[in-house]
């Protein structure tokens, strides 16, 4: 559920190939700056209502962590 909100998130706002949209994909490899993976944290937790600190999307080094994490706590 998660990972398909993220990737027509990721396709709708950053340009992202949604074929590219992986769990194990790194959110270098899918050029996604620091301002969009802020961005993306905004829609996320208004969608989920899960808190997505600073911190927390700094240890999010891949989709499946960010997955993770607000699936973990839905």
């Amino acid at each position: 559920m998660v990972l398909q909100t993220l990737r027509r998130l990721m396709a709708d706002r950053y340009a992202c190939d949604e074929q590219d949209v992986q769990l194990a994909a790194t959110f270098d490899e899918l050029n996604i700056t620091e301002d969009e993976k802020a961005d993306m944290a905004v829609t996320l937790e208004e969608l989920y209502g899960v808190e997505l600190s600073s911190g927390t999307l700094a240890a999010c080094d891949t989709l499946e962590d960010l997955v993770g994490y607000i699936e973990d706590r839905l």
